[in-house]
């Protein structure tokens, strides 16, 4: 019996990553817990090691002249025959006989207590194993395509990709590999449930990181990114060396590195637009490719009225407005675009 346990011991700790000493603790605090539950002792003490070479249960008696409660309780005369210097008010431990003590109802019950906490155990190191990969990208496998949501598998778990949560009018096949930006990691009662994304502006933040060197080495740094998923994005980046272009280092050689981003984002718009401290120069940047003439600030309502060549108004606002829209959620500034004729200036 031994040997069996041994070897489900060693096929434990390799499949499920659980050690081998907090298996055999379950196992002591099982056999435990079922032998107090199923004959009403109070203490009980278990011996076992990793090897099981010792394994043996003692029940915790008080020692009394009388017994009134058998359970917990055993007479002097008897408590002697097991140790002779034992004394009246004391406590002593007496050996439990397994294979005869052990009913079959508790064996059963140790049994259920050992596959319910080992359960717990392997959802607790799996959800260890994947809160390291929160705020963080991943790759999934598609197992399913539904109507409203894709079903996913990332590393042993399976989870949702829910249509909110897509970029808009993107298609999966079954068995393709995709990049997933992970949320959240919930600990829920049926184990680590992950929470995934591809339209957050974290998702394209995650991305660019993992393509370009230098934000990995944060030598160029991403201050701050607003989304539109499918439709733009623009991303504002500064360098903290005088002699990288922040804006180069993303776009890459021969447009390299904004091309894999693009291809992951199903050919997504993307800006990437340096950053200033200074406000019109940050507006300014924000609208690129469009030319910014002047800009007139309410610092107060934090509003910028912003003047653009006639011939460049429809580049500025962009289709529906989502360059200014996206403009103004990066800058944080309520951007208003007034187009100049261009035998006209703005004083």
């Amino acid at each position: 019996m031994n040997i069996n346990l041994l070897e489900a011991l060693d096929a434990l700790e390799k499949e499920k990553g659980i050690s081998r000493d907090s298996l055999v603790d379950i196992i002591a605090k099982s056999i435990k817990s079922a032998y107090k539950k199923n004959y009403g002792a109070k203490n009980v003490e278990v011996e076992i090691d990793k090897n099981l070479s010792k394994f043996n249960v003692y029940q915790i008696w008080k020692v009394v002249d009388k017994v009134e409660n058998p359970r917990e309780e055993i007479s002097l005369e008897e408590a002697k025959e097991i140790d002779p210097k034992v004394e009246l008010g004391g406590t002593i431990r007496k050996k439990i006989n397994l294979k005869k003590d052990f009913r079959r109802v508790a064996a059963q019950t140790a049994k259920q207590v050992i596959l319910q906490n080992l359960k717990e155990l392997e959802k607790g190191k799996l959800y260890e194993r994947y809160t390291a990969l929160k705020n963080k990208i991943s790759s999934a496998e598609v197992l399913k395509v539904g109507d409203t949501f894709v079903e996913i598998k990332i590393g042993k778990l399976e989870t949702k990709l829910p249509d909110k949560e897509m970029i808009p009018n993107e298609k999966f096949k079954n068995g393709e590999l995709i990049k997933v930006y992970i949320k959240n990691i919930l600990n829920t009662s049926k184990g680590p449930k992950i929470i995934v994304s591809r339209a957050c502006p974290e998702f394209v933040t995650e991305l660019l990181t993992s393509i370009v060197p230098e934000i990995e080495e944060g030598i160029v740094k991403i201050v701050r990114i607003s989304r539109e998923p499918g439709i733009r994005t623009k991303v504002a980046v500064i360098s903290t060396m005088e002699n990288v272009d922040p804006v180069g280092a993303c776009i890459g050689e021969k447009g390299s590195r904004i091309n894999e981003l693009l291809k992951e984002l199903k050919h997504e718009k993307v800006d990437i637009v340096e950053y200033s401290d200074d406000i019109k120069v940050f507006i300014k940047n924000a609208l690129a490719p469009a030319e910014v003439k002047d800009i007139d600030l309410n610092e107060k309502e934090k509003i910028a009225v912003v003047y653009i060549p006639e011939n460049q108004f429809s580049l500025a606002v962009g289709k529906g407005g989502q360059t200014a829209r996206l403009a103004a959620k990066l800058t944080g500034w309520k951007i208003d675009i007034h187009p100049l004729k261009s035998n006209l200036h703005h004083l």
